[in-house]
């Protein structure tokens, strides 16, 4: 792999051979591992957008059709001083990425659309490819972290999030 590549870049153009899909899967235990011990798992790109200047809050487009656990979310980001722009479908997804954000918190189970499936096309969106994306979902299995991974989610939150959980994950992520 040279430096020039993402990880998920590069995961996303190699076809499945057994070695791909051994490092996919020993990166999804160890996800799987640390989303149990502390409620995220994050992975880190090197080619992933430096976080905006000092001053400017991040925007944070929160990917969520249930309606409470959105405004809960957004709540807990509001407070940890990010903007926040909500989409709940598929046509709300593609304005809401209008307002640029810095960093997608995804939902996997969506009414009209899955969330892996809009995560693999912001990954093969050249202008957004390095967009940052946290994967939220109900689904925690090694398979579903494997999915992840291959499809180049920056991190992996089961809900119900702890709030501080979510909180680690984004700095983590933006910094």
């Amino acid at each position: 792999m040279t430096n020039d590549k993402s990880l998920h870049t590069y995961l996303l153009m190699q076809p499945d051979t057994p070695a791909t899909m051994q490092k996919i899967y020993d990166e999804a235990v160890i996800g799987e591992a640390k989303l149990t011990s502390n409620g995220f798992f994050v992975r880190l790109f090197p080619d992933a957008p430096s976080r905006p200047p000092v001053g400017v809050p991040p925007t944070i487009m929160v990917v969520e059709d249930d309606e409470v656990t959105a405004i809960l979310i957004e709540r807990i980001l509001v407070n940890a001083n990010y903007r926040v722009v909500r989409a709940a479908n598929r046509e709300e997804i593609a304005v809401a990425f209008n307002a640029k954000p810095d960093l997608v918190i995804l939902d996997v189970l969506l009414p009209d659309a899955d969330g892996f499936d809009i995560l693999g096309r912001i990954r093969a969106n050249g202008q957004m490819s390095t967009l940052p994306v946290l994967m939220l979902s109900c689904l925690g299995s090694l398979q579903d972290i494997m999915k992840g991974v291959k499809l180049g989610a920056n991190g992996y939150l089961t809900k119900p999030a702890e709030s501080k959980a979510l909180l680690a994950a984004i700095e983590e992520v933006l910094s």
